[in-house]
């Protein structure tokens, strides 16, 4: 399961994934990190069997982790320019190069709203 991990600025200081994975045993690997001194993100991959686990020791220390949310891709306004399939991180959005036409996965999608910020017509909103 990927998860989307959220760090404030007092959290990124302190070693809060390491203490994660040692308290719940689990194999978490780092697909993406953009952390500073002022806070971040992490997007993880982590064993379907251990999420819950993990999920709930990463708040018990303060983090927030994003849940589930999905976008849609609205067809009657996507021209297929294909920046929202460049920016997403999980490839929950694919170029059709058949048709030249974008398509979401949308059990792949994490929410991080990347392809929302990015499309030039407005046509990826997102659902709950």
């Amino acid at each position: 399961m990927r998860m989307l991990v959220r760090f404030n600025t007092d959290k990124v200081k302190e070693a809060v994934t390491a203490n994660v994975i040692l308290e719940t045993g689990a194999t978490i690997n780092i697909l993406s990190a953009l952390l500073n001194e002022k806070g971040g993100e992490m997007l993880l991959e982590v064993p379907d069997a251990k999420a819950e686990e993990v999920r709930e020791s990463f708040k018990r220390r303060g983090v927030e982790i994003e849940d589930r949310k999905y976008v849609e891709i609205l067809r009657e306004r996507c021209v297929n320019c294909g920046l929202c399939y460049s920016l997403c991180p999980v490839n929950a959005i694919q170029l059709d190069t058949k048709n030249y036409e974008i398509n979401l996965t949308k059990e792949l999608c994490i929410g991080c709203f990347k392809c929302l910020d990015a499309c030039p017509v407005e046509a990826i909103v997102k659902i709950k």
